[in-house]
Formats: structure tokens, C-alpha cells, sequence
């Protein structure tokens, strides 16, 4: 990086977390630190929501599941509108005739006091093992941007995070999201134009729809396993057949898995409930949520597109047979990596040549079939040799830079003064995910466990006092748990697999308590036990994609109230 790029980086992180502390200012009580004194508009709480998971897990992981799967992933974010209207239906004017300030609240008065707090303490549970993820994903990236130690990239973020949330609440979680989301849009429309020009001077725009369509990277409605509406799978595929229930994301899983997961992680976790809390009146709460929902998808298309560019780029133009820094750096030397990059150049020169003749037909129908084979053939001989420069260098083939071709693309061909701006909006996004969920945490300790159990009569002085003391510890461990983290893979799936593990269950005790009226103390506690439980039989036992988690954990909620009702262990 530039002096001139290092000036934007600095300046922004100056003014984003300056400005939200500013905004912040009077905050004396806990609806103040928690909801904001309940008076935020209602599209700052959308761009909040937005921003919290348009967070460095869209802007890297997201990019890097194009690269490498193409638009598939897509799919999981088909049930989100569906489940923005049933929130806005049912739980919006729920929790806005209440006066709670976390989304657990509900359950003591629908049930009892166990049940609040054994789903208070699974939400903790479940963002305390995503919470460190947050912060070590996006901080080994940035350290490889900024060149700078990892653990001070880490310790960056968790610091200036914890600082501005601490002193500010939600205020200052929400102001900062909203500079932080623009500031996210601005930089991936940065890369998206470099990357058009760069492909658009070497193919027409039919040409690149043409070649990515040829290479089943425009999978983005996949309607039932091994095939696609816009393009077949590629002849050549190692994964072998795989099943409906295996099928990672196909239109079912996305409108069905999603929308479970969805209506749990908008409706039942305490990060995004606390956005439904904020707003003055029931209304812009349910603008927020519309908002949002409506937004994500074609924003989720569009970065998923960048991906799949990216992956065109790097057919038509020189890269890295492992974009990994430290890949590349163990790379030196070793005869067999730099025999593999030789091949990988050979070929990439074949496939310019092929996508050349690919784009000069006028459309995917009329391409020779003996060019289309041989073009899928190349695509799947490029991911061997990238699997096998994996297994040189780790022991297994298995491609762990997932989350480094967008980065690498930044650093090597965008510009100064731009650099600086995107690498600012990677570190804002990977803040604005962190924040989110730091005063979410905050906020589920001091008012289901500290008001609720620890010291019922507290002053709102001492409960302040409280969440902020709760604030810097939870910051200071998902600080430490980030140190410790090891790992590759794309960031966005780590997310989701640790969310659905317990989101099904969370939707199940709340859709219980709505859809239940003869549902009693019993059926919630047990039911939610019950529901953890199922999902993870069938994780021990079952071969299943994550996305169906969801819908197992809800559903055995459900069926474990209806055992209990049917034994008659369980009255109101």
C-alpha cells in the first residue's frame, strides 16, 4: 500500500468510529444503550441489518464462493424476503407491545423463567462460537493486505470495535453500521467496473455470459440434484452423484432451509432483534426488515457476480496457481508447486484460446460440442492442479484460499487512493459484523442473566455500569478466541453451519409460544431440548446439508411439545 492509500485507510477508521462515539452521546440508561432509546429511523436500522451481514463475510467469503462454486450459494438467500413478511406479520407487532429489551423476554412471560434463560444461554452459545470467526477470518486477509502480523490485525479490530460499542451501545453500533454499509457498496462497485473493463476489452459482454455459462458457473437455480435450469453441471465432476438431501444449495434447500434459518437468525436472534427494538413505532421497524430482505438477494447476486468475474479474469489473464500468501511464500522452492504452476499457465493459455472461440459464438446452443467438453475438461484439470499444489504443500487436497482471491485481485489491480478505500471498507465490514454481535452479547448477559437472576434490583446506573464492564469482556475473549483460531474455507459457510446448528430450535420455542396456545411451561423447556437434540442426531447420523438443520431443530421442537402434550406432562 501507499502513503496515499494508508491516509484514506486511516482517515476513514478515524471518522467511522469518531463519529458514531459523538452520535452516541447521553446514553444514561439501558434502553438507551440497548435500543436506542427506541428512536433510530428506520432506514438506519435497515442499513444496520444490512450491514451486519454485508460484513467481511460478503465482501470476502462471498467473492470467493463465486470464484469458486459460482452463483449456487445464491439460493440460500431465496426464503429471506418470504421470512421478512412473516416477521413483519407476526413477531414485529409481538415484540413491539412488549416493553423488552432482548427477544427472550417474551418467553418467561409465554412460558417461564427456564425456558428464557436456557434460549438467552443457546443464543450465547451460538454467537460466542461464531463471535471469534468474526474477527480472525477477515483479520488473516487484511494482514496479508496490509502486510502487518495477524495478531495485530486481529487485535485492531476486537480494540476499535469494543472501544466505540462499549461507550456508545446500540447508537454507536448502528450509526457506524450505516457509514460502514456505504462505504462496503462503494468498494465492491470499484472492483466490479475495473473487472468489466479488464473483460470487456477482451470479450464481448455475450462473451463473457457465454464462458461463464459453458463453465457451470451461472448455477444460480438449481431445481433438483446433478442438474441446472440455466446450464448442466460440468461432464467431468470428482464429487460424484449426490443426493437431494446432499445437494449443498438447490432452490428447495433455499426456500425451505433458508427460509428457516432466516425467519430464526431476523426473528429469534438478539443481534437483529434488537434493530426491531430501535425504531419509534411498529411501522419503520417492519420498513427496516422489508428493507433489508428485499435488498440482500439482488446484492447477494451481484457479489456472488464479482466471484464468477473474478474467475473469468483469472482465466483470461495471468494469477497464482494458490492465491494464499503464505501458500505462495511456502511455494518458493518446491520443484513439484513449480512444475504444477508451469501446467497451470500451459492451460490457462489453452482456455484463453478456447474462451476466445466460445465468445465468438452467439450463444451457449450453438457452441461446438467438442469445444464445450474440451473447455469443461480444462476447467476441471485447472481445479486438479490447484488440489494438487494443496496437497503438496498441506498433506490433502484441499483449496484453503478461498478467501483470498478478492484480496488478491485488490491489491495487484486496483489503483492507489481506491486500494486504500476498499481495504477500508474489508476492515469496516469485518467491524460492523462485530459490533453487532458484541452488543447483542452485551445485551443477553446484563438483562436475562445480570437483572435477571445476579442482581433483580439493580439501579440503571449499576445496569450500565454492568453492560459496559459485560461489553469490554466479551470483546477482550472473542479477542483472544480470534488469536487462537486456525483454519481455512470460505468464512460465509463457517457462519452459516455454526448458526444453523442452533437457529432451528431458537424459531421452534418462539413458533411454539405462537402458533400454541395450549402449549405450557413444559413443552418450551423441553421442547427446545429436544430440538438441539435432533439436530445434532441427525448431524452424528445423517448425511445432510446444513440448511436442512433449520427446519430439523424447529420441527423437533415442535414434535417434543406434541409428545409431552400427548403423555400429558404438559399444562399451562
Amino acid at each position: 500500500m501507499s502513503v496515499i492509500d494508508w491516509i484514506v485507510f486511516v482517515a476513514f477508521l478515524a471518522y467511522v468510529v469518531g463519529d458514531g462515539l459523538r452520535r452516541s452521546r447521553g446514553t444514561k440508561d439501558l434502553e438507551g444503550y440497548f435500543v436506542g432509546g427506541r428512536s433510530i429511523p428506520w432506514w438506519a436500522a435497515g442499513l444496520s441489518i444490512m450491514a451486519t451481514q454485508a460484513s467481511a463475510i460478503t465482501v470476502i467469503g462471498t467473492t470467493g464462493q463465486g470464484h469458486d462454486g459460482g452463483m449456487d450459494f445464491v439460493q440460500a438467500y431465496f426464503g429471506l424476503p418470504f421470512a421478512m413478511v412473516l416477521l413483519s406479520i407476526f413477531m414485529v407487532p409481538l415484540y413491539r407491545r412488549l416493553p423488552i429489551l432482548t427477544a427472550y423476554e417474551y418467553l418467561e412471560r409465554r412460558f417461564d423463567a427456564r425456558t428464557r434463560t436456557l434460549a438467552s444461554l443457546i443464543f450465547l452459545v451460538s454467537r460466542c462460537l461464531a463471535f471469534g470467526i468474526v474477527i480472525y477470518a477477515p483479520s488473516v486477509v487484511l494482514s496479508a493486505l496490509l502486510q502487518i502480523p495477524i495478531e495485530t490485525t486481529v487485535i485492531a479490530i476486537g480494540v476499535l470495535t469494543t472501544g466505540y460499542t462499549l461507550f456508545g451501545g446500540v447508537n454507536a453500533v448502528i450509526w457506524t453500521d450505516v457509514k460502514q454499509m456505504l462505504v462496503i457498496v462503494g468498494g465492491l462497485l470499484v472492483v466490479l467496473v475495473i473487472l468489466l473493463q479488464r473483460l470487456l476489452a477482451e470479450l464481448d459482454w455475450g462473451g463473457v455470459l457465454t464462458a461463464l455459462g459453458a463453465a457451470g458457473k451461472l448455477n444460480a437455480l438449481e431445481v433438483t440434484p446433478e442438474s441446472s435450469v440455466l446450464v448442466p453441471r460440468l461432464a467431468i465432476d470428482e464429487d460424484g452423484p449426490r443426493s437431494f438431501w446432499e445437494e449443498k444449495y438447490n432452490v428447495w434447500s433455499g426456500l425451505i432451509g433458508g427460509l428457516f434459518l432466516h425467519l430464526a437468525y431476523f426473528g429469534c436472534d438478539q443481534s437483529q432483534v434488537q434493530r426491531i427494538l430501535t425504531n419509534p413505532t411498529a411501522r419503520e421497524s417492519r420498513m427496516a426488515l422489508l428493507m433489508s430482505g428485499f435488498a440482500k438477494v439482488p446484492m447477494q447476486l451481484g457479489v456472488l457476480f464479482i466471484g464468477v468475474l473474478l474467475w473469468l479474469f483469472y482465466t483470461v489473464q495471468p494469477g497464482p496457481l494458490l492465491f494464499d500468501p503464505s501458500d505462495r511464500a511456502a511455494a518458493q522452492g518446491n520443484a513439484e508447486v513449480a512444475q504444477l504452476q508451469e501446467q497451470h499457465e500451459a492451460l490457462r493459455q489453452r482456455r484463453v484460446a478456447m474462451v476466445q472461440q466460445i465468445g465468438e459464438q452467439a450463444g451457449p446452443g450453438d457452441v461446438s460440442p467438442d469445444l464445450l467438453r474440451d473447455y469443461q475438461a480444462a476447467v476441471v484439470e485447472a481445479r486438479a492442479l490447484r488440489e494438487r499444489a494443496a496437497e503438496a504443500l498441506h498433506g490433502e487436497a484441499k483449496v484453503r484460499d478461498t478467501n483470498y482471491v478478492f484480496p488478491h485481485f485488490v491489491l495487484t489491480h486496483v489503483p492507489p487512493v481506491l486500494l486504500g478505500l476498499i481495504i477500508a471498507a474489508i476492515f469496516a465490514a469485518a467491524m460492523s459484523s462485530a459490533d453487532s454481535t458484541l452488543n447483542s452479547l452485551t445485551a443477553a448477559t446484563v438483562v436475562d442473566f445480570y437483572r435477571r437472576w445476579l442482581k433483580p434490583r439493580a439501579t440503571e446506573a449499576q445496569a450500565l455500569l454492568a453492560s459496559r464492564v459485560v461489553t469490554l469482556c466479551w470483546g477482550a475473549a472473542a479477542t483472544v478466541a480470534a488469536l487462537s483460531l486456525r483454519g481455512g474455507g470460505s468464512i460465509v459457510e463457517w457462519i452459516n453451519k455454526v448458526g444453523s446448528f442452533f437457529y432451528g430450535s431458537l424459531l421452534g420455542v418462539f413458533a411454539l409460544a405462537l402458533l400454541v396456545p395450549g402449549a405450557g411451561p413444559r413443552a418450551g423447556f423441553y421442547g427446545l431440548l429436544g430440538g438441539m437434540t435432533s439436530v445434532l442426531l441427525a448431524h452424528w447420523t445423517v448425511r445432510i446439508e446444513f440448511l436442512w438443520y433449520n427446519v430439523i431443530g424447529c420441527l423437533g421442537v415442535l414434535a417434543t411439545a406434541g409428545v409431552l402434550r400427548l403423555l400429558g406432562a404438559d399444562r399451562r
